[in-house]
């Protein structure tokens, strides 16, 4: 049996914080300071420090570090499971 609330697996409570996190009505314009801002000036930021700076839930912090060091993949939700650049998100918050 799994611990997460619900019975949930890791790719259904991703998906629901993805879905959380866009349902935030300042999540694109965050979004958009992360990638134009942030990450042009510390490209190895956490989402923690994200959260921080902006002020912001830090699962919003990790969706859009996430989709933003993701970008032009086709799901973040499978390409952040599929570690393919060898880090899990749980590395993303420092």
């Amino acid at each position: 049996m799994s611990n997460n609330p619900g019975g949930l697996g890791k790719e259904e409570l991703w998906d629901a914080l993805v879905q959380t996190a866009h349902a935030l009505l300042m999540y694109k314009s965050h979004k958009r300071y992360v990638e134009e801002t942030l990450l042009k000036q510390r490209p190895d930021i956490t989402a923690q420090e994200i959260a921080i700076r902006l002020a912001i839930p830090i699962g919003e912090a990790l969706v859009i570090l996430s989709e933003t060091r993701n970008s032009g993949k086709s799901t973040v939700a499978k390409d952040v499971g599929a570690k393919s650049d060898g880090r899990s998100l749980l590395d993303y918050t420092g």
